[in-house]
């Protein structure tokens, strides 16, 4: 039974009126298929949850798993057939590589770049480069994708890795190679990043109009002149040419402006509709050689031709223009079309050449065919949803579906895409296609007004500015994210960005005299940085002053009297009658009596005498389970002796980022304990929910309490200043922290609040909710 798509798009899901819902998969089903993690930098981000990315912290990043590959490399193009007339442009080329210079290669479509880029592959003067010869097609791709592969082509891994631009610069400010990038569209800027990149390396860079200036050497490849044009006329008509064509010929080539392609066209219309060299010279223009080659077509091959028209310029293999323009016996229907010049084929993909589709858009409506493509693809996606691999190999054209889609304001079909090869993308390292598929993503979901959708964009983008290091615009986007999700019941969405929100929360100044600014709601927030501070400290001890001649004069002598003292008395006792006030001697106590404004008193802190034990990291993964699967607790401990993980788990080894399997079968909190070499210890917890996908009901996210953010500031070592306890929690009843505290407002406002521990304490923050849910984290200030 064959089943028939409906590939015309009827009843997309813009035709449904304004404040209805719109049908969409279940988002598990679209997102979750493909699972994995890939190590960015110093992060390892955990794909496969229908909540978006979870990033965790490593302490090994990509240099820790990459390696280079054994050298030279050796990857040209294919070889090409004899270049005509090159030899002035091809000699330029090498001059520029002997002395180190990169190279742009500029021309128009189809006059011969990349025959040129393979002649330079292949020449005697690529063997100068120790790291060896690497060609990139670079058609459709940008420039971040293109600086990832150009370090694969240098380096491999034992795990799925994501180097940053940093890293790529580090991996190839040594390499010394020849580096051929095809058919490169950039804008200026970004060209210029990637000829940056490798430093000791030649890159030859094709485009199609010169755009780079500066220090590197320009090839324009042009039309051949005549003699050239008629060898290869000659050529593609298959048979000598006789003495009487010869000028005829010569007058053809000229008109076609000695073009390559162009050339070729003509001589297919000459070789196969028996038309005479004489007649084609004197009747046919360049502009017409297309429509000539294409007015005899038949309804099988021309229907071929508008599916390849569909999917504007990107290479797709035969099997989809099979599908898509339902043509059963294409193979002859495509070797046709190379034969007349009317496509290209590489790697087993075929596309359009520049000119054939405004030829058809001339005769033909093309919109219901992009529909039709928009309608497969899609459909396509969905069926290979759980193969990475085939989905990367297509990534070119289902992004151009997508793009379609948006374009059509197909915006169910656009989000659908975008979610489905999104995963496929990610662990492939392909981010810039990453980028472009979420664009289109949230684009679709502003434009469906579907918050969920719209919260899952933002988290991904923002998690991907996280890991890539983009700071700001992580905060902005992930806080973006966590406000929406705030709105709606979906607590594990909730906590996924708020964990990664955590790794970019800037810190946040304690100031003496804080301002008493508008209290503002922390669901209200773009940017974490704006969180109002509220400042509780003691009222600090006042002495009243009373300026005048006398004050200063006494104050003069005083000085100078602790100056002479300093030569012979302990600085400590010094300091410490200072402090002391009331017992100090009466000339230095009336002194600052007089001349004295308000003095905001801190008392001194000893110093520790032992090494804490600190809890760095404890954390699971994943943190919603099925009941019967099982988990990784993962942790980090500094100065700890002994570990045990409760319950069920007990002692663990290690203590620098290892991790442990459990299964719990039912909801848990895991605690872990970690004792120092004095026998003092800190505790963790974790909670894992266990069951949530079935039917038991769960908390609404008003009644589930949460703690948004619990910190020292400034940092966790206290060293005789005061230190501030900030927090803020979210959807508390009542809250504590201890010791020494007590109850604390419930606010999910900025809050800090003044201490001066003795010694190395650990502060614990409880917010308990309406459900009676608990949520505990603690933080360690250490005292030296």
């Amino acid at each position: 039974m064959i089943t028939r798509l409906n590939l015309d798009g009827e009843g997309k899901p813009s035709d449904v009126p304004e404040g209805e819902a719109v049908p969409r998969a279940d988002a598990t089903s679209l997102y979750s298929s493909i699972a994995g993690q890939i190590v960015v930098g110093r992060y390892l981000l955990h794909v496969g949850g229908s909540c978006g990315g979870v990033v965790e912290e490593t302490s090994s990043g990509v240099s820790t798993h990459t390696r280079p590959r054994p050298t030279p490399i050796l990857l040209p193009p294919g070889s090409t057939r004899g270049l005509l007339d090159r030899e002035k442009e091809l000699t330029a080329a090498l001059s520029a590589v002997d002395a180190g210079l990169s190279i742009e290669v500029s021309g128009e479509s189809g006059v011969g770049k990349t025959a040129f880029l393979h002649q330079l592959a292949h020449h005697s003067g690529a063997a100068a480069f120790v790291d060896g010869v690497a060609y990139i097609g670079a058609r459709h791709q940008s420039s971040t994708d293109i600086l990832q592969l150009v370090f694969e082509a240098f380096y491999e891994s034992d795990q799925v890795c994501k180097p940053t631009i940093a890293d790529i610069r580090r991996g190839l400010e040594e390499i010394q190679a020849l580096i051929l990038i095809d058919d490169v569209q950039l804008p200026q800027h970004e060209m210029e990043l990637v000829l940056d990149v490798a430093p000791r390396s030649a890159l030859a860079l094709a485009t199609r109009k010169r755009c780079l200036f500066g220090e590197l050497r320009s090839v324009v490849l042009e039309g051949l002149p005549s003699r050239e044009a008629v060898t290869l006329l000659e050529r593609e008509l298959g048979r000598s040419i006789t003495v009487a064509e010869r000028s005829p010929a010569s007058n053809l080539c000229t008109s076609l402006g000695g073009h390559p392609l162009r050339i070729r066209q003509a001589a297919s219309v000459i070789r196969d509709y028996g038309i005479s060299i004489d007649v084609l010279a004197r009747d046919i223009a360049q502009e017409n050689l297309i429509g000539e080659l294409m007015a005899s077509t038949d309804e099988k091959h021309r229907r071929a031709l508008l599916a390849l028209a569909a999917t504007t310029g990107v290479p797709i293999p035969a099997q989809h223009i099979s599908a898509l323009g339902e043509v059963t016996d294409i193979d002859s229907a495509l070797t046709v079309f190379a034969r007349h010049g009317l496509v290209v084929r590489g790697q087993s993909r075929y596309r359009l050449v520049d000119g054939v589709q405004d030829q058809l858009r001339r005769v033909e409506d093309l919109k219901p065919w992009i529909n039709r493509s928009i309608t497969y693809f899609t459909a396509w996606a969905e069926r290979y949803r759980r193969s990475p691999n085939t989905l990367l190999e297509e990534s070119e054209a289902l992004l151009r579906a997508q793009q379609d889609a948006v374009d059509a304001q197909r915006w169910g079909e656009a989000l659908r895409l975008g979610r489905l090869l999104a995963p496929a993308l990610v662990l492939a390292a392909r981010w810039g296609a990453w980028a472009i598929a979420l664009d289109c993503c949230l684009a679709a979901a502003k434009a469906m007004k579907d918050r969920a959708a719209e919260a899952w964009t933002l988290h991904e983008m923002g998690t991907r500015a996280l890991c890539l290091g983009e700071t700001g615009t992580a905060r902005a986007l992930l806080s973006q994210a966590l406000k929406l999700r705030e709105t709606m019941e979906d607590g594990d969405a909730l906590a996924a960005s708020r964990r990664n929100l955590s790794y970019v929360l800037a810190p946040i100044a304690v100031i003496s005299r804080p301002p008493e600014p508008e209290p503002e709601r922390f669901a209200d927030v773009v940017d974490l940085d704006a969180l109002p501070l509220r400042d509780h400290r003691p009222p600090p001890v006042l002495v009243r002053s009373t300026p005048s001649v006398r004050s200063v004069l006494l104050m003069t002598v005083a000085f100078a009297i602790l100056a002479s003292l300093a030569y012979w008395a302990d600085p400590s006792e010094l300091f410490q009658a200072i402090q002391d006030g009331p017992n100090a001697p009466p000339l230095l106590q009336s002194g600052l009596a007089t001349a004295t404004t308000d003095v905001e008193t801190t008392p001194q802190l000893p110093r520790p005498t032992s090494r804490q034990p600190r809890v760095l990291r404890f954390t699971a993964f994943p943190d919603v389970i099925a009941r019967g699967e099982s988990l990784g607790l993962c942790y980090d401990v500094a100065n700890g002796t002994r570990l045990r993980i409760d319950p069920d788990v007990g002692e663990v080894g290690g203590g620098r980022n290892d991790c442990v399997r459990a299964a719990p079968a039912e909801t848990t909190t895991y605690v872990l304990t970690a004792q120092g070499e004095d026998g003092q210890s800190v505790r963790q917890t974790v909670l894992v929910r266990v069951g949530l996908g079935g039917g038991a009901p769960r908390t609404s996210v008003p009644d589930r309490a949460s703690i948004l953010i619990f910190t020292p500031r400034p940092g966790s070592i206290a060293t005789g200043a005061p230190t501030a306890l900030c927090y803020a929690v979210n959807g508390a009843a009542h809250a504590r922290i201890e010791p020494g505290i007590g109850e604390v407002t419930p606010t999910n406002t900025l809050t800090c609040l003044r201490v001066a521990p003795s010694r190395t304490t650990t502060y614990e923050l409880v917010a308990y909710g309406r459900d009676g849910y608990k949520a505990k984290q603690q933080l360690v200030i250490f005292v030296r």
